[in-house]
């Protein structure tokens, strides 16, 4: 389905404890709210006129079309960052909520511990390039690349733009699972991907979902269902944002 023509379109960034073998699935569901019709653009690693250095990486999402079926969709976060005192700012158009919020100062310390620079010495700002027409952003599905643009913004370095991730990421570093592993998979797949970063324990994932109002219920593969389907792209779990930083900057 093509999502342009879904009126309105959820997308969802959603936490979800996803069963693979016989584990239960249960859904916290932040969402973004689309208005149908726009495209989404990014914006390259760099320097601009002021200094100001930023990084960006590609998020994935769930989007729900008008005949209440699923799709993944793919939009991209931007963080810019510059000497400061320890601020964390969020675009508010799109409004972010909570959880986003919260993951944005999650991976400011994680990125800045890896890139061994003091997070108090400096100012990061997030901003989430999306349709125009999105209302709000919110859920922590998105902290593997907000991590990765935040840790390109610092070191100043470009990431690889064939690279997609999905996961959350706690204090330590480690990547979560999230939720419609599948979708965001099909979708990244479908816009260019040559590699996909999904947590550890997702790389095969059920087919039962409460996404789903008349769910199958299965175990994918997603190397494999992508690899069927024709796209020439790598899965790969990953537990750690260390596992994931090679592939955007090697």
């Amino acid at each position: 389905m093509k999502w342009l023509r879904a009126i309105p379109i959820l997308c969802v960034l959603l936490l979800l404890s996803v069963a693979t073998a016989g584990c239960t699935a249960s859904l916290n569901p932040p969402y973004i709210q689309f208005n149908s019709s726009q495209s989404s653009t990014g914006t390259p690693a760099g320097i601009n006129a002021q200094g100001t250095t930023n990084g960006t990486a590609h998020m994935l999402a769930v989007e729900q079309t008008s005949d209440n079926s699923y799709s993944g969709a793919v939009s991209n976060v931007v963080v810019y960052t510059q000497a400061g005192t320890g601020h964390v700012f969020v675009e508010t158009q799109p409004a972010t909520g909570v959880d986003f919020q919260e993951t944005a100062r999650t991976v400011v310390t994680v990125a800045a511990e890896r890139a061994t620079v003091n997070a108090n010495q400096r100012d990061f700002e997030f901003v989430v390039s999306v349709p125009k027409g999105v209302d709000e952003v919110d859920g922590p599905s998105a902290g593997l690349p907000m991590t990765i643009a935040t840790y390109a913004a610092i070191m100043k370095k470009p990431t690889n733009e064939y690279v997609y991730s999905t996961g959350t990421v706690d204090s330590s570093g480690a990547v979560g699972d999230v939720g419609g592993v599948l979708y965001k998979a099909e979708a990244a797949a479908q816009n260019g991907a040559r590699v996909i970063l999904v947590p550890y324990d997702q790389t095969v994932v059920s087919t039962t979902s409460p996404l789903e109002t008349n769910p199958t219920t299965g175990l994918v593969n997603l190397q494999s269902q992508l690899s069927h389907d024709g796209y020439n792209v790598t899965v790969v779990g990953v537990k750690t944002v260390d596992d994931a930083l090679p592939y955007y900057f090697s």
